[in-house]
Order: C-alpha cells, then sequence, then structure tokens
C-alpha cells in the first residue's frame, strides 16, 4: 500500500495543501464492513504522507480500467480534517483479476491481491 506523492506536489492552496499520489492497493483485500466506524478495505493514514489530516479525497480509476474505488472519511469531520480514509475499491469488469473473481460493480472480492493496481488520488489536506 505504497504512496509516491508526484512530481510537482505538493502546492499551497490558501493555508491548506494540495497533493496527487499513486496509491497501490493492498496484497490481501479485506471487504469493508459499514457501521459507526467502518473496518476493512484500503485505510489511508494523513500520517503516511506526513500530513496532519484530510480536508477532502478523490480518486480516479486504476490505471487498468479494471478498478476504481469510493473514499469513506474515518474519524474527525464535522468541520474538522479527519485523520485517515478507507478506500473502498470496486471492480469495473467481470474477470478473475487479482487472484480472485471479480463482478462489474461490485466491491472487490475478500483476499483478492490489489499490490500491482494503482488509483490516482488527489487530496486537500493540513
Amino acid at each position: 500500500m505504497a504512496n509516491t506523492i508526484l512530481p510537482g506536489y505538493e502546492m499551497q492552496l490558501g493555508d491548506k495543501l494540495l497533493i496527487h499520489f499513486d496509491h497501490a492497493g493492498p496484497s490481501s483485500y479485506v471487504q469493508v464492513v459499514v457501521g459507526a466506524t467502518p473496518s476493512g478495505g484500503d485505510k489511508i493514514s494523513a500520517a503516511d504522507l506526513g500530513r496532519g489530516g484530510f480536508d477532502n479525497v478523490d480518486t480516479m480509476g486504476d490505471s487498468t480500467g479494471q478498478f476504481y474505488a469510493v473514499v469513506t472519511p474515518l474519524g474527525g469531520g464535522s468541520g474538522n480534517a479527519i485523520p485517515s480514509v478507507i478506500l473502498r475499491w470496486y471492480s469495473a469488469v467481470t474477470a478473475n483479476l487479482g487472484g480472485q473473481s471479480q463482478t462489474a460493480g461490485a466491491e472487490v472480492a475478500a483476499g483478492t491481491n490489489l499490490s500491482t493496481f494503482s488509483l490516482r488520488v488527489e487530496a486537500i489536506m493540513v
């Protein structure tokens, strides 16, 4: 789950920072369990990027067009920066990918190896 900040970033955006980075997925995906404090998925901590929190996070699909992710905030909120987010990965195709059978539009199957797939992430951070 490596994060590689792109050349030319960080960029100052008022008193915030705009950061674009590539994020490689986990070697064994755990499906998200929703609730008051969601768990599973692919967690990214602001501290992993040397920052204190996220104000906003957006993603692009992976570089093969086979996966995309939805971002869920963890902790904070209500006017404050959040310390971490969960990327909930979904398959864009029905195929055997990452060692598991995937269904288009469904969350990635548990145990899928996503380490060879990466998403482009844009974050506004503090």
